[in-house]
């Protein structure tokens, strides 16, 4: 026989100080031990368990005094915005006072931060959602449960995927930080989906048809992408006849027999509107493709693109790695003689070659691993030793941070600034190790509250060296 299973460990009160390096919530308990809880915000005292360095928050002993009513009403459940109780301020200053902490090493000094001046609801101009059977239910909805009350379980919804779960749907019918327009064409993408005579998605037996549907604002309106499973005629004409009344620009249709819940597949149709996204940043207008990445919070990339801006200076060659489809390189090209970019995404790339030649600027993007196409890069556009002009480097890596071999070309260059945004600041931390003991100086780092509500921040670090000194060798 098996032995018995050891009876659960009791929750441990915790009482929460701060935030740690990757913006989680930090708190000790009785024992003075250290305990890291997502969720967790400072001035909380909370009852929890499992592993203290990746612990749960079970539930809430004593609202942080400051507290203020979160305004959406899946918070808790859906699993996201796990900051709404925190006025907008105080998440700033604890974003930066760890941060501080993290970045001292870089040697700057304390890093600004700035952010929209709003309570940071409304903002995301890109959502995805997953149609599903069974509904995610919340501890208050297990408790009644196993109380002998009939809780529904099954059903046809379309939200979120519950935390840790593939197969349970958190349902949601608006969301707070959406952007109005996206939620207005929500309302009726669900009433019409949810009401139609085909099955929602079911992850366990992979079966039915609805999948996943997409929401992204543009500057046109708001366009929509359906994933649903292979189709026949009568789905395909319910979909022409339903899709257009919908309220948005256009509506894509994408189907798949994949297995994997990713919202992925091939395009079956355009049931309505312009298979593009048009966007603008800093002034200038860019084309998209409905699937191309573009910064999910508008008026946050207008800042973010500020303190870029200024950290990088005006004049010479700017060379943008990481570029994505080059909105941030097309959006600085006034301030440059030229703009070169590298990106991995092939697709990504001919986008901004399209809208550099769009908007007449005089670019090179290529695709390609970065740290493969930057030595061919530089040596085109005569960037070597006893260079002519200036040369300005913007790196947007993901949140792994920057390739060994890029930044070890990176670290060695003669370029008279180097701008860094990190969706990651750890990974910023260590790479700006890296610079340092190659002879940069770190400047200045700023924070940028690109995601109200969230654990997410983007840093902005600038780093400079004089035009005659040369890089030590690297370890």
């Amino acid at each position: 026989m098996r032995p018995p299973r050891p009876a659960p460990k009791p929750p441990v009160e915790v009482t929460i100080h701060g935030l740690d390096a990757d913006c989680i919530g930090a708190g000790t308990d009785a024992k003075g031990r250290e305990w890291t809880l997502r969720g967790g915000i400072p001035g909380q005292r909370v009852l929890a368990g499992g592993r203290r360095k990746a612990g749960a928050l079970l539930s809430l002993v004593e609202p942080a005094p400051d507290a203020v009513p979160p305004r959406c009403a899946q918070f808790g459940t859906c699993g996201g915005c796990l900051y709404q109780p925190m006025p907008r301020s105080a998440q700033q200053a604890a974003k930066a006072a760890a941060l501080t902490t993290l970045l001292a090493p870089l040697g700057a000094g304390p890093p600004g931060i700035v952010g929209t001046d709003d309570a940071g609801y409304g903002y995301r101009n890109r959502l995805e959602f997953s149609f599903g059977v069974e509904r995610f239910l919340t501890r208050d909805d297990q408790a009644r449960e196993k109380s002998g009350e009939a809780i529904e379980r099954q059903g046809r919804y379309l939200g979120l995927h519950g935390a840790g779960r593939f197969d349970r749907i958190v349902d949601v019918p608006d969301c707070s930080i959406a952007d109005p327009e996206i939620n207005r064409v929500l309302t009726r993408v669900r009433a019409d989906t949810l009401a139609s005579p085909f099955p929602m998605w079911n992850a366990r037996e992979q079966t039915g048809f609805w999948r996943h549907a997409g929401l992204r604002r543009g500057s046109e309106g708001v366009l929509v992408l359906v994933y649903t499973a292979l189709a026949g005629e009568a789905e395909a004409a319910w979909l022409a006849q339903h899709a257009p009344h919908w309220g948005a620009a256009a509506v894509l249709w994408y189907t798949t027999d994949r297995t994997s819940d990713a919202a992925v597949g091939d395009l079956r149709a355009v049931l309505h509107g312009e298979p593009r996204l048009a966007v603008s940043l800093g002034g200038v207008a860019l084309r998209l493709s409905p699937l191309a990445f573009f910064q999910v919070n508008q008026s946050g990339a207008e800042l973010l693109l500020d303190v870029i801006r200024t950290d990088l200076g005006a004049g010479g060659l700017l060379l943008d790695l990481y570029c994505g489809v080059g909105a941030l390189g097309l959006a600085l090209h006034g301030s440059f003689e030229a703009v070169a970019g590298i990106d991995l995404v092939e697709e990504g790339i001919a986008e901004a070659n399209r809208n550099a030649a769009a908007l007449g600027v005089k670019a090179d993007y290529r695709a390609g691993r970065a740290e493969l196409v930057l030595p061919a890069l530089l040596a085109d556009h005569g960037v070597a030793a006893g260079r002519e002009g200036r040369l300005a480097v913007l790196v947007d890596p993901p949140r792994s941070g920057l390739h060994p071999d890029a930044l070890r070309t990176l670290a060695t260059l003669d370029a008279d600034v180097l701008v860094y945004v990190a969706c990651r600041p750890t990974s910023l931390a260590r790479d700006g190790a890296t610079l340092l003991a190659a002879g940069w100086t770190c400047t200045r780092t700023t924070l940028v509250d690109l995601f109200p509500h969230t654990a997410h921040v983007e840093v902005v670090a600038r780093f400079e060296r004089a035009r005659a000194t040369l890089a030590a060798e690297l370890p």
